[in-house]
């Protein structure tokens, strides 16, 4: 139950907090869009890294203090034994928030519909793979000797295969290791060498760039959360500004922007049907930004100077950096229902004799069960099984609980220092009283009481 646990609360976390970062990324846009394309699309493929990245952090993030003294611990028994059954907003300071409780079977039920998602789009993605591959293995070789002076394109370094095929309506590059660009077929005769050259120059800036890999990295570590309408937002963004930035690239390398940006539209004129966006694929209308792209090649704009950008990148990270700390003061834990006993195990137990404690028991609840120590100590009983002495050791060093877990009404505990295990059952009378039962003790041992300090 407690990885069924742990990945509720990450998918809770990852809901939230992707959104507001999200929210934050869409608040900077208009800034960023004053800079330069290829660091938009830097900066919307940092937020997306760390959109997933965040509520990774921060549900998993929480080491547990050891066990070393009863202040400490008296302290943190509340906070974790809370935190384990409580939605909490802000964990430090809400202690006495109102209790929200998921049930386990709701919680095991959402993460089997999150999980049959992210199944569905694996597939997808992996029929998006397997029908690029096709279309590459079934395409025919384009002779670079009709494209003229677009021979001088292509870099000598990369090796790109140039392709035609029936089965595409928009040039696409794909391949990691070898790359190619897939012209369609279609709409090769109506295509002069000033059209060709405008398609080589955008799909070899993709090539250039590597734009290939990174955005199978994006499709990839989306896929957990691929549905959610701020990794939605991202990953649009990327495909849009990457275009952007394939734009400023073979507009420079042609050196003319607006004969570049009509030959743009003489090719989305040419290409009747609306662009499949496919998962392995980049193709020259990705981004569904035609307009955009247009205007920013044949608008004069000024973009952000190296100062500007500088400061702008100081100030997206600030701000994403506070928001990282708030996320992480927000994060939301949210465990089965227990009982109304199980969380009152938790907090400082004395062991009572004669009015005084002779030993100090820790419980401090987590998600898996309790965790704690208990101080040694020496009794002795007479013939009806009373304690008759009962006094603290001389080594007072807290011993470790090893093992904890709720029997019905009562909490069996295991010590276990190396030679000899000790067990006991502890069993509530009200909120602050309970009963010590010794595991093997004499059957007519009266139970030791037990009160609750903290």
């Amino acid at each position: 139950m407690s990885s069924i646990q742990s990945l509720f609360d990450l998918l809770l976390n990852a809901v939230l907090q992707v959104g507001f970062f999200a929210i934050v990324a869409a608040a900077f846009s208009p800034l960023v869009a004053k800079a330069k394309a290829k660091h938009q699309y830097c900066f919307y493929f940092a937020v997306l890294l760390f959109c997933l990245a965040a509520p990774v952090a921060n549900t998993f993030w929480h080491w547990p203090a050891p066990v070393a003294g009863a202040e400490s611990h008296d302290q943190n028994s509340s906070n974790a034994g809370a935190a384990n059954h409580v939605l909490w907003i802000w964990q430090a300071h809400s202690r006495s928030n109102e209790q929200f409780v998921i049930p386990a079977t709701l919680q095991t039920w959402i993460i089997g519909a999150w999980a049959g998602l992210v199944l569905l789009r694996l597939v997808r993605f992996s029929r998006g793979i397997h029908r690029v591959q096709s279309v590459r293995r079934e395409a025919r070789a384009f002779s670079f000797s009709r494209l003229g002076m677009c021979n001088e394109i292509i870099g000598e370094k990369h090796r790109v295969a140039l392709l035609e095929s029936t089965d595409i309506d928009d040039p696409v590059t794909v391949g990691l290791l070898h790359p190619a660009i897939l012209l369609p077929s279609k709409v090769l005769p109506e295509l002069g060498e000033r059209e060709l050259s405008a398609i080589l120059a955008h799909e070899y800036a993709h090539i250039r760039r590597k734009d290939f890999l990174s955005h199978i990295l994006v499709e990839l570590i989306s896929l957990p959360m691929a549905w959610h309408p701020g990794v939605v937002y991202l990953m649009s963004k990327i495909s849009q500004t990457r275009e952007l930035a394939c734009d400023d690239d073979a507009a420079g390398r042609l050196g003319k922007r607006r004969s570049y940006a009509n030959t743009l539209l003489h090719l989305a004129s040419l290409c009747l049907r609306v662009p499949r966006a496919s998962a392995a694929g980049l193709g020259i209308f990705n981004g569904d930004n035609l307009e955009v792209r247009i205007m920013m090649l044949t608008e004069k704009t000024r973009s952000l100077s190296r100062a500007g950008a500088i400061g702008l990148a100081l100030l997206t990270g600030s701000a994403f950096g506070v928001g990282a700390v708030l996320a992480h003061a927000m994060s939301l834990q949210a465990g089965s229902a227990p009982t109304n006993a199980t969380g009152k195990f938790a907090g400082t137990w004395h062991w009572m004799f004669e009015g005084r404690s002779f030993s100090t028991m820790i419980l401090v609840q987590t998600k898996s069960g309790f965790r704690g120590s208990v101080t040694p100590s020496r009794i002795s009983l007479d013939n009806d099984g009373g304690l008759t002495q009962a006094d603290p050791s001389e080594d007072s060093t807290p011993e470790r609980i090893t093992k904890a877990t709720v029997e019905g009404s009562a909490l069996r505990v295991t010590i276990d220092d190396g030679s000899s295990p000790f067990e006991f059952t502890v069993t509530l009378k009200d909120d602050t009283h309970a009963e010590i039962h010794p595991a093997g003790a004499p059957a007519n041992m009266k139970p030791i009481q037990a009160e609750k300090v903290h």
